[in-house]
């Protein structure tokens, strides 16, 4: 018998990072919106099978060590587990920002929890996304490393949310190097300010206000880099989007439409940006 589990990811509608922990981490706060079941898990159990646990992936290539198989590893110390064989179908590049591997860790502790009782291993061993895609929030505040989530009470109405995907990859790790040469540690906003903001962006999404460009500190370095960001930028608010930018620590970059007539258009016009990889829209 095999199970067949959905896969989500995410946006950064905003994010902001406000210090860094004596850990080595570094404090966020970012309001994440899920993107629902863009990839999906066929989990088969092995009961007859002398083997080990195996992956297949379908789609995106995925460099190194898959996470699916660090959160078998875990879960094979605290759980009675036959051998499991897992058919993924990878549509997210990586290095795009959009957690998708964090949503595919995720679906599969999920399924690990339900199928066990048992709680462990705990989401946040896994990345910082993986709490947030563990969770059932679809609108949450984050803050902390990730591991704060927070949902958002009376959240705004879902956007139809295009995503647009870049030939060039961004590490996180080469993302936060570049970042603390930017900032040198001293960054835009402070806790407080930053919370304040988040209020202010979620307030406007809720009345449906034009916001426009949403703040990211990667963006600086990220525009640096691929000054092309903004003639997408700017297509997407002459095409009727309420805000825009980048999610994560890049590459992909977002257009949020409560007015989708102007979605039709702005594919008819995404030929012309020979740059971008790969388009997801979710309504």
């Amino acid at each position: 018998m095999s199970f067949f589990v959905h896969s989500d990811a995410k946006i950064n509608i905003s994010l902001r990072i406000t210090g860094k922990r004596s850990d080595g981490y570094h404090e966020l706060r970012s309001v994440f919106l899920r993107l629902s079941s863009v990839e999906s898990l066929t989990i088969t159990p092995q009961y007859d099978h002398n083997v080990r646990n195996s992956l297949s992936v379908y789609g995106e290539t995925v460099p190194g060590r898959n996470i699916l198989e660090e959160v078998l590893t875990a879960a094979g110390q605290t759980m009675d587990l036959p051998p499991l064989h897992i058919n993924l179908v990878k549509n997210i590049p990586p290095g795009s920002g959009l957690g998708g591997g964090s949503g595919n860790a995720a679906a599969l502790l999920s399924w690990l929890q339900r199928m066990s009782g048992r709680n462990n291993p705990g989401p946040g061993e896994f990345g910082s996304d993986v709490p947030f895609l563990f969770s059932d929030a679809e609108w949450a505040v984050v803050s902390g490393r990730g591991d704060n989530i927070m949902p958002v009470s009376s959240p705004p109405e879902t956007p139809a949310v295009l995503v647009a995907v870049p030939s060039w990859e961004m590490s996180t790790k080469r993302a936060f190097s570049l970042l603390e040469n930017t900032y040198g540690g001293r960054f835009p906003l402070n806790a407080g300010e930053a919370e304040k903001e988040t209020e202010d962006i979620l307030g406007a999404l809720r009345a449906q206000r034009h916001v426009g460009l949403l703040p990211n500190d990667f963006l600086p370095v990220l525009r640096t880099l691929h000054p092309r960001y903004s003639d997408l930028f700017s297509a997407f608010g002459e095409y009727g989007a309420t805000g825009w930018g980048i999610t994560g620590s890049g590459s992909a970059c977002f257009g949020l439409f409560y007015e989708k007539s102007g979605l039709g258009c702005f594919f008819r016009d995404m030929t012309k940006y020979d740059w971008i990889r790969k388009i997801f829209c979710l309504e």
